[in-house]
């Protein structure tokens, strides 16, 4: 038996599932756009603050920044507005002025780069920190001939084991005669912009899968099940329950399917009405087939009868002449087929020695090997020993081999010589199809010329009266 698999369990699962993929792909979109958006902002934030830093600084006196640094006071000035750039950016990680060598290795000189918080009386820590020269980081190490040589500020993804992943911004800062003295620099956290985007990914999350969860039951437990599964429910458990024995049984459907009383303001409404409707037309057919069968009952059992009496050969109970012609005449220019003509061989000498009642049953027994051999095709007799065959279908696609059998089915019974006279049944087959002849006049042709060819051999190696 066929599992049942309800469509009010099946079309939530799949609505979810759906809801789920698309939730993915919108997720995953929001999150690269979110995150490309953040990027972007953060490049804008950058170039902003580093105008303000490059407008700061002179870039005459790099040198003497480096020099005096906390000692003096535009030094210090320059320090506390760069804190106070730093605090009105909190998404800023890093913000500092060095100076860049294309050496090798790349290298940069401290200018300004910001502590914790902004003092004016510094450690020594920090005032030996400025001027000092390192082996430059990536990404500057990379660039680092962009970064000396290039007008275009450089704004790269970076990683290092102390601070993770960064976004680095760095525009250079060129004196009055266009030679590089310095890059102000920026840097940005990813880890902190993965987690605000990740933030706010969740929170979004959270919003479209209650709403999902929301619309999905409201259209499962009230819509779906109120305008398709129940209904179509109802209409399945009446139709399991239809008769179809003889009038009251289809008058009985017709009522139990009419008390249902759907609504028709959906697709469901216009199946319940095109199954009124054929229960309806059902009732009215079967009171007119009643009818109908009662006149013309007789008149078919006549006319039946005299189809078969006109059609039947009385003494083999196969097709006659009238049948073959019928048949033939049926048969079209597209159709593949095979004609069969047969003969009985050495009749003349059975109603000869035996007489013609005996040699009535030899034909009888010539159609009865045909008959058992070619059992999807119909026999004619169309001559007083004489046999055609149509072959169709199965027999049509064996015919070579059903040629063969019944050929040999003859030779094996002629040469039973122990055996009774009238027993030795013999005829002489010819067969013709379609796929060498143009039309089932010339197939019938060209079967009775081999059939009367074998019967010449047949003379020829037993004799006979004929």
């Amino acid at each position: 038996e066929k599992q049942f698999r309800s469509i009010s369990k099946r079309l939530p699962v799949m609505i979810a599932v759906s809801f789920i993929i698309l939730l993915a792909m919108v997720l995953t979109i929001t999150y690269l756009r979110e995150e490309r958006r953040m990027v972007n902002d953060y490049k804008r934030m950058a170039d902003g603050v580093t105008n303000i830093m490059i407008e700061a600084v002179d870039p005459a006196k790099m040198d003497r920044y480096i020099e005096e640094n906390y000692s003096s006071r535009e030094y210090l000035d320059i320090m506390k507005l760069f804190y106070q750039l730093k605090d009105n950016y909190p998404d800023i990680y890093y913000l500092y002025i060095y100076h860049f060598y294309d050496a090798d290795p790349p290298a940069a000189t401290i200018i300004f780069d910001l502590e914790d918080e902004y003092t004016e009386t510094p450690d020594q820590v920090s005032i030996d920190w400025v001027g000092s020269t390192y082996v430059a980081l990536e990404p500057f190490a990379s660039l680092i001939g962009d970064l000396t040589s290039s007008k275009e500020p450089i704004f790269e993804t970076a990683f290092s084991e102390e601070d993770g992943y960064l976004l680095s911004y760095a525009k250079p800062i060129y004196d009055e005669n266009g030679n590089y003295v310095a890059s102000a620099c920026v840097d940005f956290s990813m880890e902190e912009m993965h987690k605000q985007n990740i933030g706010f990914i969740v929170t979004l999350s959270i919003f479209l899968i209650f709403t999902g969860a929301l619309i999905l039951v409201l259209l499962t437990v009230f819509e779906l099940k109120r305008t398709i599964t129940n209904p179509l429910l109802s209409i399945s458990k009446v139709i399991n329950d239809f008769k179809h024995d003889n009038e009251k049984d289809l008058n009985d459907n017709f009522n139990k399917l009419k008390s249902l009383n759907l609504d028709s303001d959906n697709e469901i409404g216009i199946l319940y009405d095109a199954l009124l409707s054929a229960e309806e037309d059902s009732l009215y057919y079967m009171n007119n087939l009643k009818k109908a069968e009662n006149e013309i009952h007789t008149k078919d059992e006549k006319i039946n009868e005299l189809d078969y009496l006109v059609l039947r050969d009385t003494m083999t109970n196969v097709g006659n002449k009238t049948a073959f012609t019928k048949s033939i005449s049926e048969i079209k220019d597209s159709d593949d087929y095979g004609i069969v003509l047969m003969d009985a061989n050495n009749l003349k000498f059975i109603n000869d020695t035996y007489g013609h009642e005996e040699g009535d049953d030899y034909i009888k027994g010539c159609c009865k090997v045909l008959c058992d051999v070619f059992t999807h095709s119909p026999v004619f007799r169309i001559g007083g020993d004489e046999f055609a065959a149509i072959l169709k279908g199965r027999d049509y696609n064996n015919r070579h081999a059903l040629m063969k059998t019944v050929t040999d089915t003859f030779e094996r019974i002629w040469e039973e010589e122990k055996d009774n006279p009238l027993k030795r049944f013999s005829c002489a087959v010819g067969m013709a199809d379609s796929t060498t002849c143009q039309t089932p006049r010339e197939a019938i042709k060209t079967a009775d010329e081999i059939m009367y060819a074998n019967k010449k051999v047949f003379k020829e190696k037993y004799g006979s009266y004929r």
